[in-house]
């Protein structure tokens, strides 16, 4: 899937019913899976956008990963199977930006800055432990600590960096974050909702 314009995501996003925040500064975020459900690359996209005072548009979308490496697709942690976080979904309240290093009481992920789950998400349990993520069955409502991280420094190659997790490599987390920042100096706190997206709805 080519990158998708943050007008055409905002677009399929009203058009699912999900909220696009137009207070200036305050941030929505989120993710695009794309139809590749076997490969272990950063093959989707991540994006997050703000409305400026001024009525602009900024925005940040950048490759990622909206899912479990390959790794973890064939030996899952949970009994139950690997976490994929449900798509055509806005997790609504389900994230806040967290930063250890500038505050103590925060744990972000596994000590370093991370958009942190704080709320019990949708998500389906893949355990047939092939290559292939599975988008069906059961739905699980639950917290599973998926948080948005960064993912290693190079490369495109997820590896052991998610089991559910989202994001991708340091320098494009490190551009999220800073969009987050945003929304924070403007007074609008550090809680984000997180929309997954699918390549069918486009």
């Amino acid at each position: 899937m080519n990158r998708p314009s943050i007008e055409t995501i905002h677009s399929v996003m009203i058009a699912a019913g999900m909220k696009v925040f137009e207070s200036p500064y305050s941030v929505t975020l989120g993710g695009v899976r794309t139809k590749d459900s076997a490969s272990g690359k950063f093959n989707d996209w991540l994006f997050a956008s703000y409305f400026t005072e001024e009525g602009g548009l900024k925005s940040i979308i950048v490759p990622g990963t909206t899912d479990s490496g390959l790794y973890y697709r064939e030996n899952p942690l949970n009994r139950k199977g690997t976490a994929v976080i449900k798509h055509n979904i806005q997790h609504r309240g389900s994230y806040q930006y967290q930063n250890p290093k500038l505050n103590k009481s925060h744990r972000g992920h596994k000590g370093q800055e991370a958009f942190k789950q704080i709320a019990n998400m949708e998500y389906w349990r893949d355990n047939n432990k092939d290559s292939v993520l599975d988008y069906d069955g059961e739905t699980q409502i639950d917290n599973n600590a998926t948080n948005g991280h960064d993912m290693g420094t190079v490369g495109n190659n997820i590896g052991k960096w998610s089991a559910g997790c989202w994001g991708s490599i340091q320098k494009n987390m490190d551009l999220l974050y800073a969009t987050a920042k945003e929304q924070i100096k403007a007074g609008h706190g550090d809680i984000f909702s997180y929309a997954l997206l699918h390549e069918d709805m486009f």
